[in-house]
């Protein structure tokens, strides 16, 4: 690879790479889609254009020259039927033809002379008739010569090759390319009682047959007329060299004998030049007439039209180079003032803001992120005073903290000491107490299961049967297949504590609390039934909205527990309460009925 290839190679590979950097851009995108979407569009268009032009040409050419070739022919086969009346004329006439060339007159007797005399004109008659005709002659086989015309005939006619075979012909009539005399005959076999006694000789007016197949459509068109035979009866000039079509480089298109008319044409390449062949062969003469157009000077229209087509795309794409830039720009111009304050905002201006005045997406874009950006300017301020209050929040329980196990601890000295000085009812009440703080602060999941729900539940129940002596009963009935199933922790404490505190804080008899947990279509149905003084339907409601009570045990109201009911089961879950005044109330609830595979 020499040096300059190396940098050519080099430049271009540049060229690529700074092509594709600028390609990363939406411009460069929109720029490119835009330029090859029209130069596809045009080239396709400019190619069909100039193919189409190209076919009517050459079709248009096939066309003329085969018109021409045929109606060369057409015109040709005429004077071919003319000159076969009058050779069906001569070898019908007896007195002056069949009598004079079997007669035994000596030419130079006065006889002869007045044979020769009377038939010559009666020959000179017949080429008045057509100007065609070049000549007649009647040769006898005996050697009589009967000529009118251009050229005489001599003896030395009878030891040609093509007389030969004109002679023996058997009464068809041939048409040959008479070396001797370098015409072109018809030649029919004259007869006597069956009996060939000579042959008469029409020769063609060789300028007249030129001038019929002067067919030259083109600058550098040929055109070659053969006979039967392959002989040449007409070519270009400067195509002389060949006498037969044979041993030219036309050979395949020659066929010996073809009975019927036919036209076709085709693509051959001669001498390194490539031509459209058209080819015509007559059934009535036998001839086969080509006419060959040279493709250059065929399509030299169409290589013109080709030119003027390149500059007009050229031109047209050149344009819409320029058109696709400024439009390109125009589209990609509020996009780089987007990108570059949001670029901005990337390195830390958070009061960077676009303005773009526009009423298409774009707008909408800047639109929505300048809301954005406000909004997260909002939020963060927020999140800075909550994240403030939130680590004096954190300093306060952290001083205020008292860590379990030393309150478990404490609580289980304490039991011990009233074990060791017989005093039952504190170490039961402490009992209770620490599986209570167990529960609430050592219990870390948010499912557990019924059982585990209900161990809890006695052991408050135990310590409110000291706090209320008798006046309390407490009634637990649930179903044993279903103590396994998990539910929420501490759901039915705080019912049973704001039964305790509403029923029994307003009267003086005794409070009778029924626990019912079953299963009922799939579902684990929880009901709390009181026999206390019952609920209006505005402390129902005032019940359900208050987040907490002021004795409550663990600061959980119902409402805490019917909003985790429903954030974890679904809004068709939840706390109904049914209440008459002075008789009972009754809170149920149910959820899924879960196992310990299932997840809530």
């Amino acid at each position: 690879m020499s040096k300059q290839t190396r940098a050519n190679l080099t430049e271009f590979i540049k060229f690529i790479k700074s092509l594709l950097h600028y390609s990363a851009s939406i411009q460069a995108k929109i720029f490119i889609t835009f330029s090859i979407i029209v130069l596809l569009s045009i080239a396709a268009i400019s190619v069909t254009t100039y193919l189409n032009f190209s076919r009517t040409i050459e079709k248009n050419a096939i066309n003329y020259v085969s018109d021409s070739v045929k109606h060369a022919n057409d015109n040709f086969e005429l004077i071919f039927e003319d000159i076969k009346k009058i050779s069906t004329v001569i070898v019908t006439n007896k007195p002056n033809v069949i009598d004079a060339i079997t007669s035994f007159n000596d030419p130079v007797s006065f006889e002869g002379f007045r044979e020769k005399q009377e038939t010559e004109n009666f020959l000179l008659s017949l080429i008045a008739y057509k100007a065609s005709i070049s000549r007649i002659a009647i040769i006898g086989l005996n050697g009589k010569i009967f000529n009118t015309g251009s050229s005489l005939i001599f003896n030395s006619i009878l030891d040609q090759p093509w007389f030969e075979s004109a002679s023996s012909s058997k009464d068809n009539q041939i048409l040959i390319d008479a070396p001797a005399v370098g015409s072109v005959s018809f030649t029919r076999i004259i007869r006597q009682n069956n009996r060939p006694v000579g042959v008469v000789i029409i020769d063609f007016d060789k300028t007249t047959i030129q001038q019929m197949f002067a067919i030259n459509p083109v600058e550098g068109s040929l055109l070659y007329v053969a006979d039967p035979l392959g002989n040449f009866i007409f070519q270009p000039e400067h195509a002389q060299a060949e006498s037969t079509m044979q041993n030219s480089p036309l050979s395949p298109f020659y066929t010996p004998v073809k009975s019927v008319t036919s036209l076709s044409s085709s693509v051959f390449d001669l001498n390194n030049h490539r031509y459209l062949a058209v080819r015509y062969h007559s059934n009535i003469t036998g001839w086969l007439t080509l006419g060959l157009i040279p493709y250059n000077a065929l399509l030299k229209d169409a290589s013109r039209i080709r030119s003027q087509i390149g500059q007009i795309v050229a031109l047209v794409f050149f344009a819409v180079l320029l058109v696709s830039i400024a439009l390109s720009r125009q589209i990609t111009k509020n996009i780089k003032h987007l990108s570059f304050t949001m670029k901005k905002v990337r390195e830390g201006n958070l009061q960077a803001r676009p303005h773009v005045v526009s009423k298409d997406e774009i707008g909408g874009l800047s639109e929505g992120f300048n809301l954005m950006m406000n909004n997260i300017t909002t939020l963060m301020k927020e999140i800075k005073i909550q994240e403030q209050g939130k680590r004096e929040a954190e300093l306060f329980a952290l001083q205020a903290q008292i860590r379990p196990h030393f309150i478990y601890n404490t609580l289980g000295t304490i039991k011990n000491l009233a074990r060791m000085q017989n005093v039952k009812n504190v170490e039961e009440l402490l009992g209770s107490f620490i599986e209570l703080l167990r529960m609430t602060l050592g219990h870390t999941t948010e499912i557990i299961t019924i059982r585990e729900e209900l161990d809890y539940l006695r052991s408050y129940i135990h310590i409110q049967k000291y706090k209320y002596l008798d006046r309390i009963t407490v009634m637990l009935q649930a179903e044993e297949e279903i103590l396994d199933c998990q539910t929420l922790k501490l759901v039915l404490q705080p019912i049973l504590e704001n039964a305790m505190i509403h029923a029994l804080g307003q009267s003086n008899k005794n409070l009778f609390i029924t626990i019912r947990i079953y299963s009922e279509l799939g579902r684990v149905k929880f009901e709390v039934t009181d026999n206390g003084i019952g609920m209006t339907p505005e402390q129902i409601e005032r019940v359900l909205e208050s987040s907490e009570h002021d004795e409550s045990f663990n600061g959980i109201g119902m409402k805490n527990v019917n909003e985790r009911i429903r954030r974890t089961f679904g809004n068709e879950y939840g706390i109904a309460i049914l209440s008459e005044l002075g008789m009972y109330t009754t809170v149920e609830f149910t959820i899924p009925e879960m196992r310990k595979s299932s997840k809530a």
